[in-house]
């Protein structure tokens, strides 16, 4: 690859997931492999000052969490003593090419907001090739900075986004997805490729339309980027990546990278893998109704009555469970078509 490699990170509070995603990408960072934009999404919390003492050293008495096979690529914690975070609190500020980026938001504006403020700060440095949307629940295998980038400069030029290998953490041989995610426009709902399945086992990795990158761990062209745009904000959580995905089909192809393993905890800030709709947080249920009929009235119209007939089914299923004030907002955005998203109230619910 030419160019150089740029990974965003949002968080809003869960700092200590956070600090294991850093540390795990300290390693290429000093190779200069790649650059790190850390976006600080209006945390409620002492989450910056925490990663700020990670950076110069003061966790590294951090003992090994116990039967945490994934800890062997983020352990011990180290920081990057003797680098320097570059602070940015304004999006007008100018962009550079510091190792380390810190961006503090002063409103959690919802995780794509977030996420396209280290995006536009990285496209300001014209050398910068791809940028890495990573979840701040990742942890990055110790190889997986070298197989992105030889990926990226052995594609084609049209090839505009990447998927990566993305396992469990706790169960870090099983997949979550090889890197995409299937749609289905009638349900208007989404199904990871091969989740659940042994990360050795052979696999198809194609990114058959319509559906997405897995945003977990999601690699963009820095040209894609500027053909397509920024991910879409209309929402405070969902959907961006699929929104993103049929903006770019047209134009762009996609790649699935089989050797760049991520480990990923899987919604352990916004909690949305709950067994049931009413064990959610209220905000996320929502938010991902709002998610499917946005996605489903701009790119799959012909499918909207099916779609609101599952929809109008889901509301059905929260009644049946006893929750009547949820059903009855699932019914209310149902027949408003989605919008205007759901936002809380003071924008301090969890972003990333």
């Amino acid at each position: 690859m030419n160019g150089s490699l740029a990974a965003v990170i949002l968080q809003h509070g869960n700092w200590r997931k956070t600090i294991a995603c850093l540390q795990s990408l300290v390693p290429a960072v000093r190779s200069g492999s790649i650059r790190v934009v850390l976006v600080d999404n209006a945390s409620p919390d002492d989450s910056v000052a925490q990663v700020e003492a990670w950076m110069h050293g003061a966790h590294a008495g951090i003992p090994r969490p116990a039967n945490d096979a994934v800890a062997s690529h983020w352990w011990p914690l180290e920081g990057d003593a003797g680098a320097q975070w570059h602070v940015v609190t304004s999006a007008t500020q100018p962009g550079d090419s510091s190792p380390w980026t810190l961006i503090q938001s002063a409103n959690n504006r919802g995780f794509a907001a977030g996420m396209n403020l280290g995006v536009s700060h990285v496209l300001r440095d014209a050398a910068i090739d791809a940028v890495w949307l990573l979840n701040n629940d990742t942890v990055v295998d110790t190889h997986a900075v070298d197989a992105v980038r030889k990926a990226i400069a052995d594609a084609p030029a049209s090839t505009g986004q990447f998927g990566t290998t993305v396992c469990y953490y706790d169960r870090p041989t099983i997949l979550q997805s090889v890197g995409w995610c299937r749609w289905n426009p009638w349900l208007a709902t989404a199904e990871r490729l091969h989740d659940g399945i042994s990360m050795h086992q052979p696999l198809s990795r194609e990114a058959l339309q319509p559906g997405y990158v897995y945003g977990a761990s999601w690699i963009i062209r820095a040209a894609a980027l500027r053909d397509v745009g920024l991910l879409s904000e209309e929402g405070f959580l969902f959907g961006e990546e699929l929104d993103w995905s049929c903006r770019a089909a047209a134009r762009w192809q996609t790649g699935l990278i089989g050797d760049a393993i991520v480990w990923h905890h899987e919604g352990a800030t916004v909690g949305a893998r709950a067994s049931t709709p009413s064990a959610r947080n209220e905000l996320v249920d929502l938010c991902g109704i709002s998610a499917r009929l946005r996605v489903s009235r701009r790119f799959f119209p012909r499918q909207l009555p099916a779609v609101y007939s599952s929809l109008l089914g889901a509301a059905l299923n929260r009644l049946r469970q006893g929750d009547v004030h949820r059903a009855a907002a699932v019914v209310r955005l149902v027949l408003a078509g989605g919008l205007p998203a759901p936002w809380p109230v003071s924008h301090s619910s969890t972003s990333s």
